[in-house]
């Protein structure tokens, strides 16, 4: 959409952005119109999950969209939570299809699949998708098809109807410099000394699955945080008004690390949807 059909509609660069986003997979995934990609794709666009094997640029989108199509027909992507930040936009997803074609080599197993994952856009001034990093999405698919273990399994129907109960919400902050150096230093005291007073923080809260990851977009440090709760806003909120000493550790360190509380970012944003069981939190980790 170019400035002058904004300022026609009046929206931001932000919410035009959401809706290019939102094409991408009401239209082009779900419903596989390839015609879009060069509407809504810059002609450089860097896709930095790629299926295997796909070429670069828009080529390599379209391969990716036509694996992916062609390995489950009936594939479904719902946007669970979408935030715009600048030129970034944060999409928390629900994937689901049938494995009735070859995947990655695989012969159809008939499996139906269902799986999370966090993708991340950046966009150009004039609206054009520029870049695409995946989180999870990728390792979660294959855990799902039992070609690799990288999630975690599910404990039964309790488990499962928990995770129904809940909404998630991501929200993306730019760190400073050294950030993800600096989180590993907290990443082991939560996975060690502060496990348990981690976990209990995150029950207190209402937060039933959290993951925060520290990636490189576009040369810059940036904060990936993702929440499930019944309400992820509200759980947020409470996070930052605790006066636990655990959670006031935690506010701390995450300002010395980044330069910026996520927590706080989540607990500001207006269009937090009320958003499984216990996992854990940091890059990778996944406790069930």
């Amino acid at each position: 959409m170019s400035t002058q059909q904004m300022v026609q509609t009046g929206l931001s660069v932000e919410e035009r952005n959401k809706e290019t986003i939102r094409a991408v997979f009401h239209t082009f995934v779900n419903k596989g119109d390839f015609s879009i990609v060069d509407r809504i794709y810059s002609p450089d666009m860097v896709d930095h999950q790629p299926l295997p094997g796909a070429p670069e640029g828009l080529e390599g989108v379209r391969y990716t969209i036509a694996g992916l199509r062609e390995g489950f027909p009936d594939l479904h992507v719902t946007i669970e939570d979408i935030s715009a930040h600048a030129d970034h936009v944060v999409v928390h997803n629900t994937w689901r299809g049938t494995h009735l074609g070859e995947f990655l080599g695989m012969e159809p197993t008939g499996r139906v699949i269902e799986f999370k994952g966090v993708v991340v856009w950046r966009l150009l001034e004039d609206g054009l998708i520029a870049e695409r990093w995946g989180v999870g999405v990728d390792s979660n698919m294959l855990s799902e098809l039992g070609m690799r273990r990288l999630a975690p399994s599910s404990r039964g129907a309790a488990r499962a109807t928990a995770r129904r109960e809940v909404r998630p919400a991501s929200v993306l902050v730019l760190a400073t410099e050294g950030a993800a150096a600096r989180w590993k230093a907290v990443e082991a005291e939560l996975t060690g000394p502060r496990l348990r007073a981690y976990e209990a923080s995150r029950r207190r809260a209402g937060v039933v699955h959290e993951s925060l990851t520290v990636q490189e977009f576009d040369g810059r440090e940036v904060v990936v945080l993702r929440v499930e709760a019944r309400d992820p806003a509200l759980a947020a909120r409470r996070l930052g008004e605790s006066s636990d000493e655990f959670d006031a550790w935690l506010r701390t360190a995450a300002l010395d690390a980044f330069g910026a509380d996520p927590w706080a970012e989540l607990a500001a944003r207006k269009d937090a949807e009320p958003g499984h069981v216990w996992s854990s939190v940091n890059s990778e980790l996944v406790r069930d």
